[in-house]
């Protein structure tokens, strides 16, 4: 239930960013064409709201397995071994989510207490940068379900390796 809440808030974010940056943008060719004048918040919403969908394009991604990875030593790992790359993997990227985390919610902080703002529109900059901490928790949420979905995942025999490296089915 927790999953499946949580992957439509991950899909309705997406969606509404990109419906949003796409409704701007055409918004600025029409008005470029008809009046011949550019409008320039919508660079800058286009801009910032790139990075939300890049944040939550890579939790989903994490979570539909589809990131980019080199994964021939795990593909090719059996038992114990593949349990061990499995969880080392994880632990790699939870560790790298975590510093974008950390350095993301320091920099909304940062943004927050200074009064930053978009140059054009005058919207708190901190509603932009807060996509690093929160795209990062998300796709550490799904970082984890995948390594323990993986480690559960049945082999060739259909035996589930647990940790301890034999079957437990």
């Amino acid at each position: 239930m927790v999953n499946r809440a949580l992957t439509v808030v991950e899909n309705s974010l997406a969606a509404a960013a990109f419906m949003v940056v796409t409704a701007v943008a055409l918004m600025n060719v029409i008005s470029r064409y008809f009046l011949n004048a550019s409008l320039a918040f919508t660079s800058e919403i286009t801009v910032n709201l790139a990075v939300w969908m890049t944040m939550i394009g890579a939790a989903i991604a994490v979570r539909e397995r589809a990131h980019l990875g080199f994964s021939l030593l795990h593909d090719r790992a059996r038992g114990r071994l593949r349990v061990a790359v499995t969880i080392a993997i994880a632990v790699v990227v939870v560790l790298f989510l975590l510093v974008i985390a950390v350095y993301g919610w320091e920099q909304v902080v940062s943004q927050r207490e200074s009064g930053r703002a978009t140059p054009s529109m005058g919207i708190p900059q901190w509603w932009f940068s807060l996509a690093l901490p929160v795209g990062a928790v998300l796709a550490i949420v799904r970082a984890v379900q995948v390594a323990v979905a993986t480690i559960r995942a049945p082999d060739e025999d259909g035996h589930v390796v647990g940790i301890e490296g034999g079957p437990v089915l």
